[in-house]
């Protein structure tokens, strides 16, 4: 038994398996954590039907995506994150006839990126790696979002995306905690309402319930969960689950004809080289860059496939003709530990400055950062060039990723 689990078991909702209760909580006191928890049952139709798939033994398909909380940073192995945990005791719970072998699962969480990345994702780092479109979506990003109006639709548009892709996914809006700020909740309760999502407020639980929590037992620092703290997170979806096992079938809802956040960033493409309405000349940014942000589940570059002008690269800027109402771009802010230095590098829009970015920022650690660089209602023609700042030709810059909405 891990350390910070009481010998006493406990009966999650509607469910056949115990399991132990996290940081020395009485059994009373945990279910008013998990009832907390629980901000909304959502529209229950598509869950219930998973529930009903992963019993009857049928293939199922479950990913969570998010940042450094669903990639299972918490002090430990990775499997301790609150995603492997849940899937182990989905498995567990309702699987147990096959030994969860009809149950296939991504975790998909990248340490620092917002629903803004996750959306440049979702095609390459869930559908692909599931090799099919998840029958059950959980999305985490609550604590690394900005609350700005990009991120608000960055969120939305995974959620409408994966909704479009497949009517029968059941999607889960869960909201982590952290120990130092608020999370991004309340920017995106009113989106997840929209679409009638069940909602998990780990924040809730943890802040709100009136049981004294000790975070010194929750919390490895200040945002990440310790194992006990993802046990309470995988604990707080299964508790949804078995409300929702045990609970009238709702007639199912419909996906709303409009967003919530105009204009959508919905049916977002991942450029990964040209296409009818992308192309390229990539100049001086024709490397691939080798060390990019890294997967824990496994130690390789999460970008394979980038645009990198190394320090020693001489040539032209990179070239984009591109057709499009909106275009993200995430660049690398380079590790402080490495040797090659990175510098800036100036954004041009149809000839025009937009912006100019740092990819050797201050306290980097190759991480990515996704910025919306074209917005319009409307797909226009577009030509977007990237060179290195002046003073700043002799250092590195890498173009991770791009997507646009046509």
């Amino acid at each position: 038994m891990r350390k910070g689990l009481v010998s006493t078991f406990f009966l999650l909702a509607g469910m056949a398996m115990t399991f132990a209760i996290p940081m020395n909580l009485s059994k009373g006191d945990y279910q008013k954590l998990l009832d907390k928890s629980l901000l909304s049952k959502g529209n229950n139709a598509r869950l219930k039907a998973v529930i009903s798939k992963m019993e009857k033994g049928e293939e199922v398909y479950i990913a969570c995506l998010g940042g450094s909380v669903t990639e299972g940073e918490c002090g430990g192995d990775y499997h301790q994150g609150y995603a492997y945990q849940f899937f182990d005791k989905l498995s567990q719970t309702y699987a147990k006839k096959t030994k969860g072998a009809n149950l296939h699962f991504d975790g998909a969480g990248l340490s620092g990126t917002p629903s803004t990345l996750g959306l440049v994702r979702y095609q390459s780092d869930v559908v692909d790696v599931l090799g099919h479109v998840p029958d059950l979506l959980v999305i985490e990003f609550a604590v690394n979002d900005s609350g700005d109006f990009f991120c608000q639709r960055g969120f939305e548009a995974l959620i409408r995306d994966a909704l479009i892709q497949n009517d029968d996914t059941a999607v889960i809006a869960l909201f982590s905690d952290a120990k130092s700020y608020k999370n991004q909740q309340p920017n995106m309760i009113p989106i997840a309402r929209h679409y009638s999502l069940p909602m998990i407020s780990i924040q809730d639980a943890v802040e709100n319930s009136g049981v004294a929590v000790d975070e010194n037992l929750f919390f490895n620092d200040y945002v990440h969960p310790k194992p006990a703290g993802h046990e309470v997170m995988a604990d707080a979806l299964m508790n949804l689950l078995g409300v929702t096992k045990k609970a009238s079938a709702d007639e199912k809802n419909t996906l709303p004809a409009e967003c919530l956040k105009n204009p959508s960033l919905s049916g977002l493409k991942r450029i990964l080289g040209d296409d009818e309405n992308v192309k390229i000349s990539a100049g001086a940014f024709n490397k691939n860059d080798s060390q990019t942000q890294s997967l824990k589940k496994t130690n390789k570059g999460n970008f394979p496939q980038n645009w990198y002008r190394s320090s020693r690269s001489k040539g032209d800027s990179f070239k984009m003709d591109i057709e499009c109402r909106s275009l993200i771009l995430v660049y690398k802010v380079q590790g402080s530990w490495l040797s090659e230095k990175f510098g800036k590098a100036e954004v041009y829009v149809d000839g025009k400055l937009f912006a100019t970015y740092d990819g050797g920022a201050k306290n980097g650690w190759n991480n990515c950062e996704s910025r919306l660089i074209i917005d319009e209602k409307e797909a226009k023609k577009h030509t977007v060039e990237v060179k290195m700042a002046q003073g700043d030709e002799d250092k590195g810059f890498t173009i991770v990723a791009m997507g646009y909405v046509k």
